[in-house]
């Protein structure tokens, strides 16, 4: 939250608070009337807004604590606030009429307890308190639908970069010159060069409107799509999927996001047999690494790193996670924040 709406919120409460002192005055014929601007009016006032601000902050701070909790436990944490909040200011305004004002005539008639001033202030409380989480509820709606907003647009346009890159004259052209080489020399392969390219096209179309997949169906499409590369570039590109990573369950990820670091490495990296390029994928600790041996073209490539911008970005916005970008000896290296099922739940329904 920036300063100037932590300063507005704070004048708001001050406000609130304010309203609910001069009505607690109101009741309490030891007052004049509501604005009394006695030197006991003014060190109720005083004594009553600190306290209040104080339990206020407090209070959404344990709230802050206990969001994950259930509707009831958390119904029954902020009565049992309310209460002691009450009962405690109840007794900090007795104790300082009896000792700064020595108005004690005032209270020998009323308990310790004093249920009107105690329960006044338990249900001013939850009347605030239900207030601000409604309003709470209200606004966390508004902010996820923005962000889904701007994740779809993401999404959207991480499609159009797969799609445009895939159907990019010289990728079909590069295609078709493959294709053409093998379909008089091996009919087989050429049969399954075509399958395998309709596949890629088609998870792409049909895929890219999740926001997050299983990643064992992203690296089945990356099988496909490198099938394209290995049958085009032979020895000079290598795919290794490491750790089982083809068989890991509840791990999600934001789609066509290894098919774009893939093609980035293509993209900044010669192709040969001499120097291959070697792409492995694992996962590692918290991350899903993907590392590409290093053998960058001599010259300049036009290049904004709208790959790593947009899946960088999906990132934030679904799970408000960073990716790692490092550069170590002759390996670059990109790691994915592992996604859970929670994940893919909030973000697919």
């Amino acid at each position: 939250m920036k300063w100037n709406d932590k300063f507005s919120s704070f004048i708001i409460r001050i406000g609130i608070i304010y309203l609910v002192q001069l009505m607690i005055k109101g009741f309490d014929y030891s007052f004049g009337h509501f604005f009394d601007f006695t030197f006991r009016g003014v060190v109720f006032s005083t004594t009553f807004i600190t306290f209040w601000l104080v339990v206020w902050y407090i209070s959404e701070w344990i709230n802050e604590k206990i969001k994950h909790k259930r509707e009831v436990m958390k119904l029954l944490i902020n009565l049992a606030l309310a209460y002691a909040s009450g009962f405690t200011f109840n007794n900090i305004y007795r104790s300082g009429d009896h000792h700064l004002f020595d108005n004690t005539e005032t209270w020998k008639d009323i308990s310790i307890f004093n249920p009107e001033l105690t329960i006044s202030l338990m249900l001013l409380y939850m009347i605030v308190y239900g207030v601000y989480e409604y309003l709470n509820v209200k606004l966390q709606k508004k902010d996820e639908q923005l962000k889904k907003e701007k994740l779809q647009k993401e999404n959207i346009f991480a499609q159009y970069q797969s799609l445009k890159n895939q159907i990019e004259p010289h990728f079909l052209f590069n295609s078709l010159s493959v294709l053409s080489s093998i379909v008089h020399t091996d009919s087989n392969l050429a049969s399954e060069f075509i399958l395998k390219l309709s596949k890629t096209l088609r998870f792409i179309i049909e895929k890219n409107q999740f926001d997050l997949l299983p990643l064992k169906d992203e690296i089945a499409m990356v099988k496909d799509y490198f099938f394209l590369l290995k049958t085009r570039f032979g020895e000079g590109i290598h795919l290794h999927l490491l750790n089982d990573i083809e068989n890991h369950k509840d791990i999600y990820i934001p789609p066509a996001s290894l098919q774009l670091l893939i093609e980035n490495a293509i993209k900044h990296n010669k192709l040969s047999l001499d120097q291959s390029i070697h792409i492995s994928v694992c996962i590692c600790d918290e991350f899903i690494c993907v590392k590409n041996t290093l053998n960058r073209k001599n010259e300049a490539i036009d290049s904004t790193g709208i790959g790593l911008q947009n899946i960088s970005k999906r990132y934030e916005l679904i799970a408000k996670k960073s990716i790692e970008i490092n550069e170590e000896s002759n390996l670059f290296i990109v790691k994915l924040p592992l996604l859970s099922q929670e994940d893919y739940e909030s973000f697919n329904h």
